[in-house]
């Protein structure tokens, strides 16, 4: 069996099973990748919970239906990025990884530029590698980046053509003809894009990824997990923590978010602060547990 095979399987109504050959989350199943790069598989720490599962499922939902872009949108912290890698170390697929900021320029997306034996020398970006190879390309903090490069992404994905700064062409019709040309890289009918983005407004001020580019996406919205299966997840990474405790770690944080959803607080706490929270416990427990709490709420303490 595969890494990870049947974990938390008992908690919730979702069962995961894993072997060598398929993946199935409830009813919902699928065949794993033979990768030619097994390093560019991911293989994170996972723990699994019951929403995090309903997650996977929606997701290999759209795979097999065809879908080939997806979208997650969330507040930092929500587990975004661990959910994709989750999945594509499920289904053993190859990934690309990018991430993007304000200063992300068009040729920034297609050129790599690397320093080998003292000589600066240019190759393909993960993007290109990506299409080229028919690798799953993870795009991360999309909404950080300049509009014109949303709209680059956008018609690459929608099209299926995309210019590069020395002249090649990413196409996925390629004509016959075309096809001994080396200026024409044929986009591999495996690619896929996998794009990650806060959602639009304070704090995080980027672009609205979803209004530009919503439509060439199956979107999911990511939230922080319900009270059920963040407790699960805090048991996970602190065993010896008690469990009472935990429980009003919980609360604390579900009223801090409701504090947000009524305007009263900017920043959206997240389960990833819990998370290193309750690690910070688990590892140095003669530590106060308001000392701890300072750690990450003295910012809106203080802020007057």
């Amino acid at each position: 069996a595969g890494a990870g095979a049947g974990a938390g399987a008992g908690a919730g109504d979702l069962q995961l099973q894993v072997d060598e050959d398929r993946v199935q989350i409830g009813e919902v199943e699928m065949q794993r990748g033979r990768p030619g790069t097994q390093s560019l598989v991911p293989d994170v720490v996972f723990h699994d919970i019951p929403q995090h599962r309903i997650i996977l499922q929606e997701l290999m939902k759209d795979l097999i239906s065809g879908e080939k872009h997806l979208l997650l949108i969330g507040n930092q912290g929500v587990g975004k990025n661990k959910i994709v890698d989750r999945l594509l170390g499920l289904l053993r697929l190859e990934r690309e990884y990018i991430q993007l900021h304000r200063d992300t320029t068009v040729q920034s997306l297609t050129v790599s530029i690397s320093l080998e034996g003292g000589i600066i020398t240019h190759g393909d970006a993960p993007l290109v590698r990506a299409c080229r190879e028919g690798r799953v390309i993870m795009i991360d903090e999309a909404d950080k980046a300049p509009l014109e490069v949303v709209c680059i992404l956008k018609g690459l994905l929608e099209d299926g053509s995309m210019i590069l700064s020395d002249g090649r062409r990413l196409e996925r019709n390629v004509q016959e003809e075309e096809r001994a040309s080396s200026q024409v890289i044929p986009i591999h009918p495996n690619f896929r894009a996998i794009v990650l983005a806060n959602r639009p407004g304070f704090p995080f001020l980027g672009n609205d990824f979803f209004h530009e580019c919503g439509d060439v996406f199956s979107c999911h919205v990511i939230d922080n997990p319900d009270r059920d299966s963040e407790l699960t997840l805090l048991r996970h990474y602190a065993p010896d923590v008690d469990d009472l405790l935990l429980r009003k770690l919980v609360a604390i944080f579900g009223d801090l978010r409701r504090a947000i959803e009524e305007g009263k607080l900017s920043y959206p706490y997240s389960t990833r602060e819990l998370v290193n929270l309750v690690i910070h416990l688990q590892r140095y427990p003669d530590d106060p547990v308001n000392a701890v709490l300072d750690n990450v709420l003295s910012f809106d303490k203080h802020d007057k």
